[in-house]
């Protein structure tokens, strides 16, 4: 039988956590290639790893994966417009100052 900090260290997987890095370091399948059917196809929402992400499809039919919340305002990207190569968010302005697009890669 393992102890309890045996077991901690085996089975956290969040961010900062050593099997969280471990398992960062390969690829992991989050979904499938129907839930983004078409070009600029509504993202889809995904927790995986304790972390939300959102996976959308650009015009050019390029899937891509990004951290669910704006860096900037902690706004969530579902609601931004897919603008190749990149995501435009509609809901960062503060005061006139405006972010219109984010790199998503």
């Amino acid at each position: 039988m393992i102890s309890k900090q045996e077991n901690d260290l085996l089975c956290h997987i969040g961010p900062g956590t050593p099997m969280g890095e471990l398992f960062r370091r390969f690829w992991l399948p989050v979904a499938l290639s129907h839930e983004l059917p078409t070009p600029d196809c509504p993202p889809v929402r995904l927790r995986i790893l304790f972390e939300d992400l959102i996976a959308f499809r650009d015009s050019s039919g390029r899937v891509g994966l990004l951290g669910r919340y704006c860096s900037h305002r902690g706004a969530s990207l579902l609601w931004s417009q897919r603008a190749n190569p990149r995501l435009d968010s509609s809901v960062l302005g503060d005061n006139g100052a405006t972010v219109t697009s984010l790199p998503h890669r």
